[in-house]
């Protein structure tokens, strides 16, 4: 717990969003195309779909089901560090939120693959714009930057204050400490927008490998129940796996949808529905930031490593108050 407590604001610290509208350019309107395409397929599965009675009467039927899947609808815009926040302020049972991880990666493990056949072999954009120069250098002066003693007292006395305020506050106000991530996530975006970007800049690098090692940390110690959770995952796997089938489809559906309808009916180019762009928003929604990068450098897209980035840790500051709002207007 104390773990993630900490991932929280570290992962939110490494992203720059003061200049992401500028630094991502197109890719920020092809991440907000995957992320509606998210929420649409997780609506359409609960309203037009069985699947909110299937997901209610699972895991014993104590709510668990519509907890897990807004969690997982938050973890499908930014990432894990989204889907535990919502399970943690929902609180949702042990046993429910790793089923829920479990049952999720066996559909990332069929998603991915098939992202990365759908991107083999396509050009970089920056090699068809003729600025490839530029976006070498851009990304090497994003990417460099040294993990030493300084920044890493400093940057785990930033995220060990954050969490401390925000427990600090819920206890005044006699609030529930399940509602402490979301508030460590909106105490870190006001430290983002209200800091000076020089102070940030040289502890973001590492901020994220921290943050990032916590995380998996976490979801280590998440999965170490093992068989315990058995009963949990036969009571809850077909709903789940109803619900992630409608989700994965319909977000691959509408985005093939946007880009079919801007391609054929705008008069004027938009580069936001490019193959590369959307294949690599899709992948920074649902993998999140790390997955995203991966896609771009895997397959020489330069020009993308630098934005993905920006905009997977843009998913990971707004995803969790998006779940926590999913469950109140579904449950």
């Amino acid at each position: 717990s104390l773990s993630l407590h900490l991932a929280t604001p570290l992962l939110l610290l490494s992203a720059d969003l003061k200049d992401c509208h500028q630094r991502t350019g197109p890719l920020l309107s092809s991440f907000c195309y995957a992320s509606l395409a998210t929420l649409l397929a997780c609506v359409v599965a609960l309203t037009l779909l069985p699947c909110k009675t299937l997901l209610s009467a699972s895991m014993g039927g104590g709510g668990d089901g519509m907890k897990i899947a807004a969690a997982l609808m938050a973890k499908n815009v930014g990432g894990g560090v989204n889907y535990i926040a919502v399970c943690n302020s929902l609180q949702a049972s042990p046993n429910a939120v790793a089923a829920g991880l479990c049952v999720d990666n066996i559909f990332a493990l069929i998603y991915f693959p098939i992202v990365s056949a759908l991107a083999s072999g396509k050009p970089d954009l920056a090699t068809i714009l003729d600025d490839d120069d530029d976006v070498q250098e851009e990304t090497k002066d994003v990417t460099k930057g040294e993990i030493t003693i300084q920044s890493l007292s400093t940057i785990l006395s930033m995220s060990t204050a954050i969490t401390f305020i925000s427990h600090t506050l819920l206890n005044l106000f006699k609030r529930s400490t399940s509602h402490a991530l979301p508030l460590s996530t909106l105490l870190s975006i006001l430290v983002l927008l209200l800091a000076p970007s020089k102070m940030l800049k040289p502890l973001q690098p590492t901020a994220e490998v921290v943050g990032t090692t916590l995380l998996y940390l976490f979801f280590a110690t998440a999965g170490a129940p093992g068989f315990s959770i058995a009963s949990s995952m036969k009571e809850c796997f077909l709903p789940l796996s109803f619900f992630l089938i409608v989700l994965y489809a319909l977000h691959g559906a509408t985005l093939y949808f946007i880009r079919f309808l801007i391609t054929h009916f705008s008069k004027k180019k938009n580069e936001s529905v490019a193959l590369q762009r959307l294949l690599t928003a899709s992948s920074a929604a649902i993998g999140g930031p790390a997955t995203a990068v991966a896609l771009a450098k895997s397959n020489g897209w330069n020009s993308l490593i630098v934005p993905s980035l920006l905009v997977g840790n843009l998913g990971y500051a707004v995803a969790t108050f998006l779940g926590i709002g999913f469950h109140a207007f579904f449950r």
